[in-house]
């Protein structure tokens, strides 16, 4: 075989394993969606900082599923950082889980734990429901139009 077939063969090959590697799209729901869905709605908030350790070993905890979860930065330098709500709520020690009508918690928590204290015990091996994206209401109203169009021709 000559060596430019070969070399175009090898190049397809690894285009192909390199595009089976590729995510199509972003993850779903994983095992703490439910709960931190629920934490969310029961109003739990979760205060750090960007560079505490072990707010990143928190985050880490819920993976992918940390976007359900009511994270609030409390240092300065850190983004969309929210200093005066971390104060007023009497944030001392990072990382920090308020819970309503109970105070705060501090330190790592497993996600378990943080869904009985909430109340949540419903959310724990429960998988999330995740609703398909509405379409803008431009689109929406084109396709009532087209199916009221179908609908009327014989």
């Amino acid at each position: 075989m000559p060596k430019k077939l070969v070399f175009i063969l090898a190049t397809f090959a690894f285009m192909l394993m390199l595009s089976a590697c590729t995510p199509s799209g972003p993850p779903g729901p994983g095992k703490y969606a439910a709960i931190g869905q629920c934490l969310t709605e029961k109003g739990v908030k979760f205060y750090g900082a960007f560079w505490c350790p072990h707010c990143k070993e928190q985050k880490e905890t819920f993976g992918s599923d940390m976007q359900y979860v009511t994270y609030v930065e409390c240092d300065p330098g850190g983004k969309n950082a929210k200093v005066q709500e971390c104060e007023k709520v009497g944030v001392k020690k990072y990382p920090s889980w308020f819970f309503p009508g109970q105070g705060i918690i501090t330190g790592v928590q497993a996600p378990e734990d943080l869904a009985k204290k909430a109340n949540c015990e419903a959310a724990i091996g429960a998988t999330l429901q995740v609703q398909p994206p509405t379409p803008p209401a431009s689109q929406q109203s084109q396709e009532t139009e087209q199916k009221s169009e179908n609908s009327a021709k014989p």
